[in-house]
């Protein structure tokens, strides 16, 4: 049996502990003691201690060994665990790979040989579609991206009404964004008469109907998170039945397709925003959150949408913008380079699902280990997540090296030289820099830092665009890409030293996070 005096200091352990279950040192012990009216003539008295600090170290030394003896096991690997990964990496696979199949539809027509969009289009109306197909993902990537993440906010918390609320008055502002910003770009396209007023009208419904199908797709993925990968194949089938069994011109197969699809997404929308219920448990409507407090939240977010896709097609814009005035069109591409940049775009389309599953991971173990380390062993974290950072880093490079080898080998035509691979492959290489700043930029907004990475996403951005145009002005516009190889680089490089920041420093990083 225990004598008084352990019996008492027994007793004081508890106290604490019920305190601080987790101390993070000897002073913090020391402070509660003190807290709890024991001073050093009551410590010597009644457990021997001559002090507050010393009976301080003691406890917590004792509850360090304790936490020691009673580490938690790591999880036991087996079947279950191992289909719980494989069905989140179909998820995420899923999410990110349906924005992928209309350029894979696209890369299939144009390399077995089906006659091409800018073949059958007058040049004109070639440039405005192009030109409108990637105005609508850069203006819409903001509003997708903040009404996923309020969405999975929500949800995760089980407030799935809530998140129907919120992400619905995101989807009405972005819809509305839409419409303005398409009326501005008509009213001023028929002032200027820079096109024939027919082509700037059916450019600007292009642009209306993927702008917004784009946002009523990531308002449905909150309610059903599978249906944005059902509802894409139907739409890739409806233009494969248009285009290759009815004869219909490319464009045409688009718009009809694309207007059958928005129309059945809408209707959807539409039955699950009236039959969503109120919980039992609480009948009354939850107030929705402040404007200024949203606003502050999710504006990263919604840069970070609008600058991910402009990033992407910033060497397609520069080049774009680089054709001669002569010709009295006012954006094209160059369809030679067009095809080399859709086979450099399609490997990094299908590399964000592996990011975003490897950074899932990376994450899952932080923060699993960081529940377990105590604060004198946080350099030893530090260490195991930079091993694990580097493993992951080089597990991109090989799966990429592997997609790269084997689509130039499907898709490339006999008939390009040695000179056009070369042009992919260092497609390729800015869109390899891009992946892996992608990883960065999602491990970063994990720790709550939106922020650097819009810090380090706009200057590369500009660089991006400042160096490209140079280039493709005063050399060839082939060489808009050795503006996305510099951007990406650096884009890269500097979010990566804000992870290398953040995992050198965890109680910082946690402290700036909220955590």
């Amino acid at each position: 049996m225990m004598d008084s005096t352990e019996q008492k200091l027994s007793e004081l352990m508890n106290e604490v502990t019920a305190v601080s279950p987790q101390l993070a040192d000897f002073w913090q012990a020391t402070a509660i003691i003190e807290s709890l009216g024991y001073t050093d003539r009551i410590i010597q008295k009644e457990f021997g201690f001559p002090d507050a600090l010393s009976v301080g170290k003691y406890i917590y030394d004792h509850q360090q060994r304790e936490k020691g003896q009673k580490a938690i096991a790591p999880p036991v690997r087996n079947w279950r665990t191992t289909l719980e990964d494989f069905r989140l990496f179909l998820q995420q696979f899923s999410r990110s790979f349906v924005y992928t199949l209309p350029l894979v539809l696209i890369v299939l027509l144009e390399y077995f040989h089906i006659k091409s969009e800018t073949s059958i289009l007058p040049a004109q109306l070639a440039s405005l579609i192009t030109l409108s197909t990637i105005t609508s993902l850069c203006t819409s990537g903001g509003f997708v991206q903040i009404i996923s993440r309020r969405g999975e906010f929500y949800t995760q918390i089980n407030e799935p009404l809530q998140a129907q609320r919120v992400c619905l008055l995101l989807l009405y502002l972005g819809m509305t964004t839409t419409i303005i910003l398409s009326l501005i770009g008509l009213f001023f396209g028929l002032y200027r008469g820079l096109v024939a007023d027919e082509y700037l009208i059916l450019s600007t419904w292009y642009y209306l109907l993927l702008s917004i199908l784009w946002m009523l797709l990531a308002f449905l993925s909150i309610q059903l998170p599978w249906s944005p990968l059902v509802i894409l194949l139907g739409l890739s089938a409806l233009f494969l039945v248009f285009r290759l069994a009815l004869r219909w011109g490319s464009l045409e197969a688009q718009i009809v397709a694309m207007f059958i699809t928005l129309v059945i997404v809408a209707i959807l929308v539409v039955w699950l925003t009236k039959h969503q219920k109120l919980p039992k448990d609480n009948p009354e409507p939850v107030e929705l959150p402040k404007v200024s407090a949203t606003t502050y939240l999710l504006m990263p977010y919604f840069c970070y949408g609008i600058g991910y896709f402009c990033f992407i097609f910033a060497d397609r814009i520069v080049a774009g913008i680089a054709i001669n005035p002569a010709y009295g069109i006012i954006f094209a591409i160059d369809s030679f380079y067009q095809r080399q940049m859709d086979l450099a775009l399609l490997n990094f389309l299908l590399m964000v699902p592996f990011v975003e599953y490897f950074s899932y991971i990376f994450i899952r173990f932080w923060y699993q280990a960081a529940k377990q380390v105590a604060v004198k062993n946080q350099q030893k974290l530090a260490k195991k997540l930079f091993i694990r950072y580097w493993l992951i880093v080089t597990a991109i490079i090989i799966v990429f090296a592997t997609s790269v080898t084997i689509t130039i080998n499907l898709f490339k035509p006999a008939t390009w030289d040695m000179e056009a691979t070369l042009e992919v492959l260092l497609g390729c290489l800015g869109y390899l820099f891009l992946v892996i700043a992608i990883l960065n930029a999602i491990l970063l907004f994990s720790l709550n830092q939106g922020r650097v990475v819009f810090q380090t996403l706009l200057p590369s951005l500009v660089l991006n665009f400042t160096v490209g145009y140079i280039l493709a002005h005063t050399i060839t516009v082939a060489c808009a890409v050795i503006g996305l190889i510099i951007g990406a680089a650096m884009f890269m490089l500097l979010s990566g030293q804000k992870v290398f920041q953040a995992i050198a420093h965890l109680n910082y990083a946690y402290y700036v996070g909220g955590y």
